[in-house]
This record gives structure tokens, C-alpha cells and sequence, in this order.
């Protein structure tokens, strides 16, 4: 076993101009950035003992520092601050934060505390008061009443709750002093307060109980030195103290405000024990009195609470997947809520000698193995799969709940499906059970190329001569596949745009032999990559230039959202994991993927005997991530309902919009943001539903947005006004390349489209009985329909058919950069070729084992990439 080594890391603001909660919002983001660049432990260090002079408090303004262990032997102080420098330049707003590198942290590795033992938790909540000075607090019961409800589900917290609420000084110190008494070394014990907290003029800090007295307040409130003493005298080495509280500036009635407005928590919480950790809403004095009461700086309400039973209920606190929710990853998700809400509340933690990771919760979200068990589970080699079944046995007799229902799963599937006899019997050893006989798989029968029956569409076109068919041999135009354009949850038409260089170099050459028609090397395979993904996947989607793509794991319930992995395809390295609700969308250029997730309660319901997810009580944020190092680049909070998305071509710009859809009107902006900066640009305003489609033209001068309730509207990106407001013109809509023709869908969802001239919307045709609008052609000249899988191509001026494609297929379609190929799924899942001159089927591309979910053309046209689930994506040559 190698030996490990530790380093010490400090963040300080860069500039005078860099205030703590900058610094704070960077440090963790980095944090995150290290843990996902495979590092075992990056934890948050202790204050430790201030310097004489110096309060904690300054201490964390002045910097944050963090314990990096886990780390072989091999990784060198110069490698660390080679791997900052680089996190530096990454961004801009990285620089304004300076990042020092120091070796000999003590390494770490200690088990996760807080997971035997007993649990108690004490929650107080005093929102009325005797005396007149002190205002009543905003639903600070109901917050308490809430996270009593996580905090003692057996599945969650599996705490044993005690509520206080309204309760006398008397009554606060006595069961304050109950929880921590007669305690043992592995209980875990909570302490949360929502109350007043009250300064003195000598700085000592009390809470305010039910009967605290502000003329009094020595005899009357809960002195922090108080419940300081009891968690220094309790044999408990896991306890967490949680303050939402507001804190006032001045405590004797009328006193005069005292400029220093810090509440010193740091120093007030020290004391003598060990392994005690505090969490505050804020540390900063939020109000003050006048004439006795309460003025002038009185704070809005906190959310604090309220994101902390939001993290424990939905498992979005459990930022590594590991099925628990540490204190650490607690407060990172609590901090980062309280920020997106804009209350002005910085939270903060102090750790006080704490060994190993205090466990709050399990999370109720599966838990995902870690990246070198699914490495070898992914692995053609039984060898490695053998590795596999070893770690995931420790994994199963460990501590950790999440981590032993994923083994568990894991080995079961092996014991099931893998096809070494080996590792099924070793897998079963591992359950305890034994190896069913292993059967051959069902031959898989070739692709069928024939030719769809397709009716003839009905064409209402205005002062022009209704379309007749034309034999297939007419000069078609290849099909558009979705990309720029990609909304989440709705259907959008984009145009390839590849900048393939140097991608797949380090694939291994495979070449097969002649295929179909075409000419020598025609639809071989010239590379292929096998993604260490464990367990299955519902989709893959590329990157237009084929450089990434992720794979999108199936729900484990109607409600919950989907594990994203981000892949290098020219390494085949995991690049980062997050979650998503809707898919995701590549940025054109290749450099940003967006995803979206919801921050609200999650349920699985029953309606009509169907099980159907309910999302409730949150809002759906938008996060566009760098492609190169999977951290969040910007995100755009607060869409209603699901979240549309769309990237202009040149990648400069990103619109969101709300996609809830309602019988009542409301206002829907769509808006326009500056990807590289998170910076809004502009505000369109006019929708009164929720945006369901919308796509901009290629020079990314026109943005076409469809709503529900059939009002589609037609933008001027640049004077950010609408030229065209359209009554029941129906989702989805497409625009053409050139930015001069739109096309929306029939009221109704019925068998046919409109097609309108942009800017002023007038229509064009009307097109029924010809299936789906499949696309606009890059030249702008035809467009593409599909009607069961049967794709016709039109020419937009005239209205006749161009060509019909010889084969049916399903899903997206994508042409070549030059428009003489077309790229599709046939209906067995497999990727075809046809020719964009006759519509003929040229070669099916044999190889993958699972359905094809997504293809591109390299930017020379002389490659296709694809991908599917099968996890493998694959590169054809396709030159002729």
C-alpha cells in the first residue's frame, strides 16, 4: 500500500475589492473542483486557535483553508499548484482569489463518524415574546415542524426529535443540558435554534428565550457560554450546533449601535471539547434597536432552515453520490442555496477538532459507486471485473447504506448477465447465493432496408400551385438533426456545426472490410472507445464536434432526476457527474453543456392506476458546465415548471425560459445570457405561458419561441423586440438557416405544419397529412418531414417532393457539412448512411450492440461519430 501524503491549501481574496462571501463562494467551488478531479478527501480545516488579537470571525474573512489527504507519494507540491494555476486561469473571476500550496496536512482517511451509536436532536423554535422590544418571527415553527419531520425519518435522519417552541429561559437551559448529559463517545447529537440573538455591550451573545427581557438580559436569556459548557462537558464526540438566527447590534434598550456588527461565534463556541461542529445562517448583526425596538436593519426572512430540510428531504445535499450526506456537503449545499436566494446572509461553519466525516443523513437518492469499481465493471477484461466483485464486496459489508444497496445491485447484475462463469460465481460467493446457467443471446437478425409507404401530403399554399409528387430520383436535400436548438422537454431542430481536431487520436485503429455500394473503406470503422460506465444507461448525446459526450442513466423513479456523466471521447476519462431532469444540450462550439434540475419536493403518485412523477415547491436552474473540467461555468435560477433552453450558433449566447404551462396567464421572459460571464443581457418580454420551443437563426440575428397555448413569436435578438406575434401557431417551431422562414406545427398537434415568412409571420403554406416537420436544410432552400419513420424531402419554394428516403427510421437525422449524406437510426436501432442525391440507403454501419442515440459529422464531413447504449461511441469513414 503506498504511502500518503497531505497538503494544506489556503483561499484569500486577491484584491481589497474581493469581499468574504466571494471567497467563500470560490472555495467551495473548488473544493468540488478537487473532489471531482479524484482526489479522496478535501476537507474544510479548522480555524484553529486564533492568533492573539485576532478573532475567528477575521480569520475566515482573511482566508479558507483546506485539508487535501488521500494523495500517493508520487503527487508532488508542484503538481498540486500546477493543477491551481490552472484552475486559476480557467476563469476570469477565479483570479480574483489567490490559492497557497503548502505540504505536511496531516492525511486523513479516518472513518466517517456519526453513524452509530444513538441520534438526538433538540429543535427550538421562539417566534413569540414577552417583551414588547423583541418582533415575532416569521414561520420559524413551521421551518422547525419541517425539519423535525427529516430529521426523524428513519430512512433520513433517524434522529430521536425533540421540539421546543415559545419555551422560557428556565425550560431552554434544562433541556439544553438533557441532551447533552449521559452521553456517549458515538452518539450523534443536534442542536438547532431559530431565535433572536442578543450582544451584549461587553460582545457575549445570548439567545433569546420566550420570557428573555432586554433590561435583563444577563438573568434572562440563554448565554452561548452556557450550551458552549454542556458540549464541552458531554462525552459526545459528534455534535452539530445550528443557529438561524438574526443578531442584533446594540442589546441595552437605547444603547448606541456599536460599529463592530460581527457576532464573534468562532470564539463563542470553542471551548474545550471535541468534535463539535457549528453552522450559522449568518454571523453579522442584521438589525438594531431604537426607541427600544426593533429598526432600520431588520434582514428578510431566512431561508436557511428552509434549505436545510431541502437538501435532507431530496438528497441534493449529497454532492458525491455516496448515499450520505456529511455535515460538510450539508453546509456547501445550504451556502449555495442561501446565496441563489439573494437574502443577504452569508452561513458559515467552524469545525472544532473533528475526526473523520460527521454523518447528518442517509440521502434518498441511490447512491453511485465509486469511479474505479465502475471502471473495472465496465471493463472487457473478467479479470478486472474479478477486482470489481472484490470491491464491491467490501463495499457491501461496510458502514455505508447507499454504497451497500449499490453493491448489491451491482453484484446481482454480474451474478445475472456477465457472460464469464468466473465472476458470476464469484459475484454470487459475494451474495451469498448461486450463479444461475449462463444462456446464449438471441441472434440478432440484420438491418432491412426498405422502402415506407407514405401518403401524399395536402399543401394550402397561398398564390401557389398545390405541390404534385415527383419520382425519387429528384436532386434532394439532406435533413437537419437537433442540436443548437435542443429544448428540455420539447422538440428542436439545429444544425451540425463540427470542429472536429484531432479527436479520437488516441482510439485504436479498427478497420473493417468493404461495406455496401460505396467505394473502398466506405462506412468502416475507424475507431472505437468503450466508456467505463457501471450499470445501464437510457441515452448518450454527443457534442457537435464528437470531443464529449454524456451518458443519461435511467430514473430510478418517475420523480427523480438522472445521473449525467460527462465523457472524454479521445481518452474515454470521466470528466464530472451531475444531476439533470431534462437531458442536456451541447453549447455548438463544443466548450459548454447545459443541464437542469429542480429544487423542490419530489413524489411519486399513482393516477388512474399509472405512476406518475409530481415535482412541487421549488424551481428549475439551468447550470452550463465547461466540457474540458465538468465544473459550473454560470447558472440561471427560478424557471417555473421544466426549463427551455436554446444556444446561438456562435455559442456567445444562451436563452432560458420558463416552460410551465397554465390555463392562467402569467408573464414568461425569455432571456438572454452571456455563457461566459453569467452576465444577463437582455429581457424578452410579451409570453403569457410557459415557452415550450425556440431556436435562433444561423447568423443568431432571430429568434423564433413557441408558447403554450398556441402564441408563437418572432424576435429581433438585437433591438430585443418582437416583429411577430402569432395566434394559433403551435409548437414546436422551427426557423430556417438563412433566418427567413418559419415553421410551426398544425392547433391541435394535428398531421401537418405552417410555414410563414419571417420577420412579419405571414403564411406561406399549409401543409397537412405529411407527418411531423423534420427540419429546415442547411441552404435554406427544402425542408423534411417524417411520417412513421418515412422522410421526405421538399422543396421549399415549389412545394414538390425532392426525395424520399429509402428506408424507415427513428429518432433524429443529420446531414453532412457538403449535404450529400444523410445520417440516421434505422428502425433496429442500428446507423445508416443514404444518399442525399436519390434518397438510397448506401451502407448500415454494423457494430453496436444497443440502440443508437446520437450521431455527428466531424466538421470536414469525412467521419461520423456515434453513440448509444451500449456505451460505446464510435468513429466511420464516411469520404468517398
Amino acid at each position: 500500500m503506498s504511502e500518503e501524503n497531505g497538503f494544506s491549501l489556503r483561499i484569500t481574496p486577491a484584491g481589497a475589492d474581493v469581499d468574504p462571501a466571494e471567497v467563500e463562494e470560490l472555495a467551495i467551488q473548488f473544493r468540488r473542483d478537487l473532489l471531482a478531479s479524484g482526489i479522496s478527501g478535501v476537507t474544510r480545516a479548522v480555524e484553529g486557535p486564533a492568533p492573539d488579537g485576532t478573532r475567528s470571525a477575521e480569520l475566515l474573512a482573511a482566508g479558507i483553508g483546506f485539508l487535501v489527504t488521500g494523495l500517493s507519494t508520487a503527487a508532488s507540491v508542484a503538481q498540486i499548484a500546477d493543477y491551481v494555476q490552472r484552475w486559476r486561469q480557467a476563469h476570469p473571476r477565479r483570479r480574483r482569489v489567490l490559492v497557497s500550496v503548502e505540504a505536511g496536512a496531516p492525511s486523513g482517511g479516518a472513518a466517517a463518524s456519526g453513524t452509530a451509536g444513538r441520534r438526538s436532536a433538540l429543535l427550538v423554535a421562539n417566534a413569540a415574546y414577552q417583551d414588547p422590544g423583541l418582533s415575532r418571527l416569521r414561520s420559524p415553527v413551521s421551518d422547525i415542524m419541517a425539519l423535525a419531520q427529516v430529521l426523524g425519518e428513519p430512512g433520513i435522519g433517524a434522529f430521536d426529535v425533540e421540539t421546543l417552541t415559545d419555551a422560557s429561559e428556565s425550560v431552554l437551559r434544562r433541556r439544553v443540558a438533557a441532551l447533552f448529559a449521559d452521553r456517549r463517545p458515538d452518539d450523534v447529537l443536534l442542536l438547532h435554534f431559530s431565535c433572536h440573538g442578543l450582544k451584549d455591550q461587553r460582545g457575549r451573545l445570548y439567545l433569546a428565550a420566550a420570557d428573555t427581557e432586554l433590561d435583563s438580559l444577563a438573568a434572562t436569556g440563554l448565554p452561548a457560554s452556557f450550551i458552549s459548557e454542556q458540549m464541552s462537558e458531554s462525552a459526545s464526540r459528534s455534535v452539530l450546533l445550528v443557529l438561524d438566527c438574526c443578531y442584533s447590534g446594540a442589546f441595552a434598550r437605547d444603547a448606541p449601535v456599536r460599529a463592530d456588527r460581527t457576532v464573534y461565534l468562532g470564539d463563542e463556541f470553542r471551548g474545550g471539547g471535541s468534535g463539535r461542529t457549528v453552522l450559522t445562517a449568518s454571523s453579522a448583526t442584521e438589525y438594531a434597536f431604537e426607541g427600544g425596538r426593533l429598526t432600520s436593519y431588520e434582514a428578510q426572512p431566512s431561508v436557511f432552515t428552509e434549505a436545510l430540510v431541502h437538501g435532507l428531504r431530496t438528497g441534493g445535499a449529497d454532492l458525491d453520490h455516496d448515499g450520505e450526506i456529511t455535515v460538510d456537503e450539508l453546509f456547501d449545499y445550504v451556502a449555495r442555496r442561501v446565496r441563489e436566494a439573494g437574502v443577504g446572509q452569508v452561513p458559515r461553519k467552524w469545525s472544532f477538532e473533528t475526526t473523520g466525516a460527521l454523518v447528518v443523513a442517509r440521502s434518498v437518492r441511490p447512491a453511485v459507486l465509486p469511479e474505479e469499481v465502475r471502471a473495472d465493471l465496465g471493463s472487457d477484461r473478467p479479470v478486472l471485473r474479478l477486482e470489481a466483485v472484490r470491491a464491491l464486496a467490501e463495499l457491501l459489508a461496510g458502514g455505508r447504506e447507499g454504497y451497500r444497496r449499490a453493491a448489491r445491485e451491482a453484484l446481482a447484475g454480474l451474478r445475472n448477465d456477465d457472460d464469464s462463469r468466473q465472476v458470476r460465481a464469484a459475484a454470487a460467493a459475494a451474495l451469498g447465493d448461486v450463479a444461475p446457467p449462463r444462456l446464449p443471446p438471441p441472434a440478432v437478425p440484420p438491418p432491412v432496408i426498405e422502402t415506407p409507404a407514405i401518403e401524399t401530403p395536402e399543401v394550402e399554399t397561398p398564390g401557389v400551385e398545390a405541390p404534385s409528387p415527383s419520382p425519387p430520383g429528384s436532386a434532394p436535400v439532406p435533413v437537419t438533426k437537433r442540436r443548437l436548438v435542443l429544448v428540455f422537454g420539447a422538440i428542436g431542430l439545429v444544425v451540425a456545426i463540427a470542429a472536429t481536431i484531432g479527436i479520437f487520436s488516441a482510439l485504436p485503429t479498427q478497420r473493417t472490410t468493404e461495406s455496401g455500394s460505396g467505394p473502398a473503406g466506405f462506412g468502416a470503422t475507424l475507431g472505437m472507445i468503450t466508456l467505463s460506465h457501471g450499470g445501464s444507461i437510457e441515452s448518450a448525446e454527443l457534442s457537435p464536434d464528437g470531443r464529449w459526450v454524456v451518458t443519461l442513466d435511467p430514473p430510478v423513479n418517475r420523480a427523480a432526476a438522472q445521473i449525467a456523466t460527462l465523457w472524454d471521447t479521445s481518452t474515454g476519462q470521466k470528466v464530472a457527474t451531475f444531476d439533470t431532469d431534462n437531458g442536456v444540450v451541447f453549447s455548438p462550439d463544443g466548450n459548454l453543456v447545459a443541464g437542469t434540475y429542480f429544487d423542490g419536493k419530489r413524489e411519486v403518485t399513482t393516477v388512474d392506476g399509472e405512476s406518475m412523477g409530481v415535482l412541487s415547491g421549488g424551481t428549475m436552474t439551468v447550470s452550463l458546465r465547461n466540457t474540458s473540467r465538468g465544473d459550473v461555468m454560470a447558472s440561471f435560477t427560478g424557471h417555473q415548471g421544466s426549463a427551455a433552453v436554446a444556444f446561438s450558433p456562435d455559442s456567445k449566447t444562451v436563452a432560458t425560459a420558463s416552460m410551465f404551462a397554465t390555463d392562467r396567464p402569467f408573464d414568461a421572459p425569455i432571456r438572454l445570457w452571456d455563457p461566459s460571464t453569467g452576465k444577463l443581457l437582455a429581457t424578452l418580454t410579451g409570453h403569457r405561458n410557459g415557452i415550450q420551443s425556440m431556436g435562433f437563426s444561423q447568423d443568431g440575428k432571430v429568434l423564433v419561441t413557441g408558447a403554450a397555448g398556441g402564441v408563437t413569436k418572432v424576435w429581433d435578438v438585437v433591438g430585443g423586440k418582437a416583429t411577430a406575434t402569432l395566434d394559433n401557431a403551435w409548437f414546436p417551431v422551427w426557423i430556417s438557416p438563412d433566418g427567413k422562414t418559419l415553421a410551426d406545427t398544425l392547433p391541435g398537434g394535428k398531421d401537418g405544419f405552417e410555414l410563414r415568412r419571417v420577420p412579419d409571420g405571414k403564411r406561406l403554406a399549409s401543409v397537412a397529412k405529411a407527418g411531423r416537420f423534420a427540419g429546415f436544410t442547411p441552404g435554406s432552400k427544402a425542408y423534411a418531414t417524417d411520417k412513421d419513420g418515412g422522410v421526405r424531402l421538399f422543396d421549399l419554394a415549389t412545394g414538390k417532393v425532392r426525395a424520399t428516403l429509402t428506408a424507415t427510421v427513428q429518432g433524429d437525422l443529420v446531414f453532412s457539412p457538403d449535404g450529400k449524406l444523410i445520417a440516421a437510426a434505422t428502425k433496429e436501432g442500428e446507423p445508416a448512411l443514404f444518399d442525399a442525391a436519390t434518397g438510397q440507403g448506401l451502407t448500415p454501419l454494423t457494430g453496436h450492440t444497443g440502440k443508437v442515440t446520437d450521431l455527428t459529422f466531424t466538421a470536414d464531413g469525412q467521419a461520423l461519430f456515434t453513440t448509444g447504449t451500449d456505451k460505446t461511441v464510435r468513429k466511420w469513414n464516411v469520404k468517398r
